[in-house]
């Protein structure tokens, strides 16, 4: 009876994920892709250990899946929707593998697969994907270690040096570990040699990203210290109010607060795997509150810590019978989805709404492949496709006119206008005339462009104004040797 019961579950979990996935899909396969996703599939180009803004795993993934189906965006976000069905599986194991029931198991994961935050990165090529799943295969890995499974801490260290490979807050995992293991159950593991190898292999993961920084300058680490600190270090309460806030809405209100009671009351202390969930959840959320505090934060920094925080909310309100609550977070999850990826039908054109920034999630999005048209026609009046070559010192046109043109490594060039490298193409693919003409897309005034290349051709501009107040407007130059 116990196993009918826990095939069904699995089944009806496997079930929901299948039609989460081809939903994400359909909706992932008719936007074009965002300047970072293209920038990443751009990188994809020239596999390396190491990138300008991030480190390689994204990239690996993207030129994988460039390999098996294509650039189309569906293609390429099929990286988001995997990642994010897998992790929500390991949802589904992790829970099981703690002792829980089949159905409260399925529960768990439906409800991590239908959180704000996976509804959104879900049918995203993003670096968070990647971090989630091997966040999430490092927490399985870490239960099974300590539940005496020692050839587990050996996944452990793969999963958490291909982590750092995906991004560099994986990092917390070292906390989070190192606390779960002063559990009274756990810390004979301390000197055991478990811990130990695990780090070593994934110091050993992560050493080739470490030596690429090296040798290029710590670009990478360079940008990670500037995105965190912003404009200054400096105490900015409202600036952690506001990250805490967010925190509600994308982890759904129902399961945070659940998760907040469920800390107050001390209901915690009960079980080791409640401790486990603590350290996985607490220690992320902190160390992101306290950067808000002093400089800034996005609310998908923390997001490693919603798994562990799902499995203890949902845990809490299965066990205490508060169903109805259970449904509401779920009747959450499923209209944010409903909004988010139907809002222009469902909302904004029965309500007679112009696309604008303000009634358009998506609108970052929307310009560009009015970019890639514009671009395409200047270029088939002066040249063969075979010998494309685009140039700007914007990194976002060059990104999007890589995925858009599908132009091959080393023909969108970086023009380094500051004399400084400033990003990916400026640094591999310095703008030059040696293989033939280039179209340099800018905004610099015509003095400027034409003190760097006196030889320059103006062209008609390019402007793209589908949603009108996020115009994007380029000059347009053909530059020739001299």
């Amino acid at each position: 009876m116990a196993r009918t019961q826990s095939l069904k579950s699995l089944g009806l979990l496997l079930t929901v994920l299948t039609l989460l996935g081809v939903w994400r899909w359909w909706v992932a396969h008719g936007l074009p892709l965002s300047v970072d996703e293209a920038y990443y599939y751009a990188w994809s180009l020239s596999p390396d250990w190491g990138y300008w803004t991030k480190p390689p795993l994204i990239a690996w993934a993207i030129g994988g899946a460039d390999a098996l189906c294509g650039s189309s965006p569906g293609c390429v976000r099929s990286v988001g929707v995997l990642s994010f069905s897998v992790t929500s599986l390991l949802v589904y194991g992790l829970s099981r593998s703690m002792g829980l029931g089949a159905t409260q198991s399925a529960a768990t994961s439906i409800g991590f697969a239908t959180l704000p935050l996976t509804t959104f990165y879900g049918t995203v090529a993003s670096t968070d994907a990647m971090l989630l799943l091997c966040w999430m295969l490092c927490m399985t890995c870490l239960w099974l270690a300590l539940s005496g499974r020692p050839l587990a801490w050996l996944g452990l260290g793969l999963f958490a040096g291909l982590g750092l490979l995906a991004k560099y807050s994986m990092a917390v995992l070292g906390l989070c570990v190192a606390l779960a293991m002063l559990h009274p159950d756990w810390r004979r593991q301390w000197r055991q040699p478990g811990p130990y190898v695990a780090a070593l292999v994934a110091l050993a993961v992560f050493a080739p990203n470490l030596w690429w920084n090296f040798t290029h300058g710590m670009p990478t680490l360079q940008h990670t210290a500037e995105i965190s600190r912003g404009a200054s270090y400096s105490l900015k309460p409202e600036v952690m109010l506001v990250f805490l806030s967010e925190q509600w809405l994308v982890g759904n209100v129902v399961l945070v607060s659940a998760f907040v009671v469920w800390l107050v009351r001390g209901h915690w202390r009960e079980y080791p795997r409640h401790w486990f969930l603590i350290c996985f959840s607490v220690p992320m959320l902190a160390v992101i509150s306290m950067q808000a505090l002093i400089s800034r934060a996005h609310a998908n920094w923390a997001a490693p810590a919603h798994a562990a925080l799902t499995l203890a909310a949902v845990g809490w309100l299965w066990q205490s019978r508060r169903y109805v609550w259970l449904g509401l977070a779920l009747g959450f999850n499923l209209l944010f989805a409903v909004l988010l990826y139907h809002g222009q039908t469902l909302v904004r054109e029965p309500l007679g709404l112009s696309a604008s920034s303000r009634t358009d999630p998506y609108w970052a999005l929307r310009n560009w492949p009015g970019v890639h048209a514009q671009a395409r026609h200047l270029l088939e009046q002066k040249s063969p496709s075979t010998a494309w070559r685009v140039a700007s010192d914007d990194r976002a046109v060059l990104a999007q006119l890589q995925w858009g043109l599908k132009l091959p490594a080393g023909a969108a060039m970086g023009w380094r206008r500051q004399g400084v490298a400033t990003n990916h193409f400026d640094q591999r693919f310095e703008l030059t005339l040696k293989h033939g003409p280039v179209l340099l897309l800018t905004r610099a005034a015509d003095q400027e462009v034409l003190a760097a290349f006196s030889d320059a051709q103006k062209l008609p501009s390019i402007r793209s104004a589908l949603i009108e107040n996020k115009a994007i407007e380029f000059n347009a130059w053909w530059l020739t040797a001299p």
